[in-house]
C-alpha cells in the first residue's frame, strides 16, 4: 500500500472511531449494538492487521464479518441488524471524503 494511501486510511479511521465513540455515548443502544460498536472500534483501530486488501481499496467482507462474530459472539443476522445504526456514520464520513 502506498504511503499516501496509508495516511489517508489512518486519518479516516481515526475520525470514524471518534464518531462511533461519540455516537455510542450519546445514543440509546441495546446490548448487541453496544457490542458491535466496541468491535467496530477494535476493527478500525487494527484495520491494517485485520483487513485483507483485494483489488483496489476493496476489503474482504467475509474476514471482517468473521472477526465481528468472534469479538461479539453474535450471529451474522444479529451483527447485520446491529450495524444498521452505524452505517450512517460511515456513509457521512465517506461522502465528505469524496468532496
Amino acid at each position: 500500500m502506498e504511503k499516501e494511501t496509508l495516511v489517508d486510511h489512518n486519518k479516516f479511521f481515526l475520525v470514524l472511531i471518534d464518531k462511533i465513540e461519540e455516537f455510542m455515548a450519546s445514543t440509546h443502544l441495546n446490548e448487541n449494538e453496544l457490542k458491535i460498536g466496541g468491535a467496530l472500534i477494535e476493527v478500525f483501530t487494527n484495520y491494517d492487521e485485520i483487513f485483507i486488501h483485494g483489488e483496489g481499496n476493496k476489503f474482504n467482507k467475509n474476514l471482517v464479518l468473521l472477526n465481528l462474530r468472534e469479538m461479539t459472539n453474535l450471529s451474522t443476522k444479529e451483527i447485520r441488524n446491529s450495524l444498521k445504526k452505524y452505517k450512517m456514520i460511515y456513509k457521512v464520513l465517506a461522502d465528505q471524503r469524496e468532496d
